[in-house]
């Protein structure tokens, strides 16, 4: 059940050609806050800004 732990991910992502956002709730742990930040980071390394607008660009 640890896939649906809030505190796993730490929000919800709303991803876009001109950067990542991690929506958390108001009321999320000091864990899920960090897990949020952590996957907005690995995200951004992982290149996923540049490759989501070459795949807007080349539709």
């Amino acid at each position: 059940a640890a896939t649906l732990d809030p505190d796993s991910i730490g929000g919800a992502m709303l991803l876009g050609v001109d950067g990542i956002c991690v929506i958390s709730h108001g009321s999320s742990s000091a864990e899920a806050v960090v897990n949020a930040i952590t996957v907005a980071h690995d995200l951004a390394v992982a290149g996923l800004v540049t490759d989501l607008a070459a795949a807007v660009a080349a539709d």
